[in-house]
């Protein structure tokens, strides 16, 4: 695992990860509170030999699954931190019901003084299966001015492979944050969805770290608030 400093007591770690065929990657959100202890945002693969990676940063003490998608590799994380609280959101638990999960992220709430999160409501995405809520959970890293999202927004450039890449200008999210056209699709409820956006606004953020993406380090709350503007067809 190559941890990446973002910025004091902020990493991230990414893998390959495909969706629909697209190599499309996902990262992992590594925050450290003041006290020492480690929160891991979206877990991705991990091995035994992983461990001393984050193990120097920290305690791991929380694993967050921040929606209905990013439980993947929850229970190897699991394994490896057996006395960690485990995080997950509405729904979860009969989606995977082999997962223990401790609590839910089903209202606002903090970590610390550091990092405030609160659910993305109404927001969903069109699937193969059909429209699928997403319960996704949205987190704000106060010290560095971060916003961390998971299936929120997306932002593809140049870094990924060329058929993502056209994929992206298809879906409207090439080298833009915003969500896709699933996104659009499947969130039906858009009075909850702005209310939720204006929340997320009311934070003071500057870079944006996607799950699906490349991070955006400047600019990032007016592409947010502009990627949500499309989505909802109407301006904040």
């Amino acid at each position: 695992m190559n941890l990446i400093p973002v910025a004091e007591n902020l990493w991230t770690a990414t893998q390959p990860f495909s969706y629909l065929g697209l190599e499309v990657g996902t990262r992992m959100v590594a925050v450290r509170l003041s006290p020492g202890e480690l929160i891991l945002i979206s877990p991705i693969q991990m091995q035994a030999t992983d461990c001393s990676s984050l193990n120097s940063l920290g305690t791991v003490n929380h694993l967050i699954a921040p929606n209905q998608f990013h439980h993947l590799y929850l229970s190897q994380a699991q394994a490896l931190y057996p006395d960690a609280t485990t995080w997950g959101v509405e729904g979860l638990a009969d989606k995977r019901p082999d997962l223990k999960l401790d609590s839910l992220l089903n209202k606002a709430g903090t970590f610390g003084e550091e990092l405030e999160y609160l659910p993305f409501k109404g927001f969903g995405a069109l699937l193969p299966r059909g429209i699928c809520l997403a319960h996704e959970t949205v987190f704000w890293h106060r010290p560095s001015r971060s916003l961390i999202l998971t299936d929120t927004s997306f932002h593809f450039d140049e870094t990924f492979p060329w058929v993502t890449q056209l994929a992206a200008r298809v879906m409207g999210s090439y080298k833009v944050l915003k969500p896709s056209y699933f996104e659009k699709l499947g969130s039906r409820d858009k009075a909850q969805v702005k209310a939720s956006v204006r929340q997320v606004l009311a934070w003071d953020f500057d870079r944006v770290i996607t799950a699906h993406g490349s991070i955006v380090e400047t600019d990032g709350k007016a592409q947010f608030t502009a990627g949500f503007e499309w989505l909802l067809g109407e301006t904040l």
